[in-house]
């Protein structure tokens, strides 16, 4: 048996008319939160591939263990998942623009000149910022994952253009339910009584926890 036939890549399909979902994308303009994870670079990488028409990818990226946005924007590309884009479309980074920017940040940690860039281009929004430790801190944990979000639908509200907001969430938010449904739960707290604890000191939440 050729096994360098068995490594070889299929070939992409020629296909004149795009589908619907390629037409969806095409000469969209998107902003993503999350994209230096592992589920947001096989989102960037597919995107990218399969929907080669889009006009832009915003990409907003905090500054981590003292390297700074373009750094880390640049070491997400060096992932091996990149390595058939790269061959397919060398120049896909001409798609790509980083934002410094900040979840866990008041507004976003985002300059306003950044802001406003956002606000006048964006079509579609793809928010997966999230903290997924068990073991993180409660005050943590509500900063980025419930005020980031709140920060951030606060933002698609002043995008002008905006067709489609999705949020990347996780199997386990209703994991006290023993069969979990496609459905939206009652949440069992309010979004601003969540964040009201979350200011509490950390002597106090810690006796919340454990009561």
């Amino acid at each position: 048996m050729d096994l360098a036939f068995i490594e070889q890549e299929p070939e992409e399909p020629n296909i004149t008319e795009l589908t619907p979902i390629q037409a969806f994308y095409k000469d969209a303009h998107i902003l993503i939160t999350g994209g230096t994870g592992f589920l947001g670079k096989l989102l960037i990488e597919k995107l990218l591939r399969s929907c080669n028409e889009l006009s832009k990818i915003y990409l907003l990226v905090r500054s981590k263990k003292r390297k700074d946005m373009p750094i880390r924007l640049e070491e997400t590309f060096q992932d091996v998942v990149f390595d058939r884009l790269k061959r397919q479309y060398p120049n896909f980074k001409q798609k790509i623009r980083g934002i410094a920017g900040d979840c866990t940040q008041p507004n976003l940690g985002l300059a306003s000149e950044d802001r406003k860039l956002l606000q006048d281009n964006v079509n579609i929004i793809f928010h997966g910022a999230a903290t997924v430790r068990f073991d993180e801190k409660l005050k943590t944990a509500m900063v980025t994952n419930v005020q980031g979000t709140k920060d951030m639908l606060q933002l698609a509200r002043e995008i002008q253009h905006l067709k489609s907001f999705m949020y990347l969430s996780t199997a386990y938010s209703n994991c006290v339910e023993k069969v979990i449904e496609e459905k939206i739960y009652k949440p069992v707290a309010s979004c601003e009584s969540l964040l009201t604890v979350a200011s509490f000191p950390d002597w106090i939440l810690e006796q919340i926890i454990t009561a």
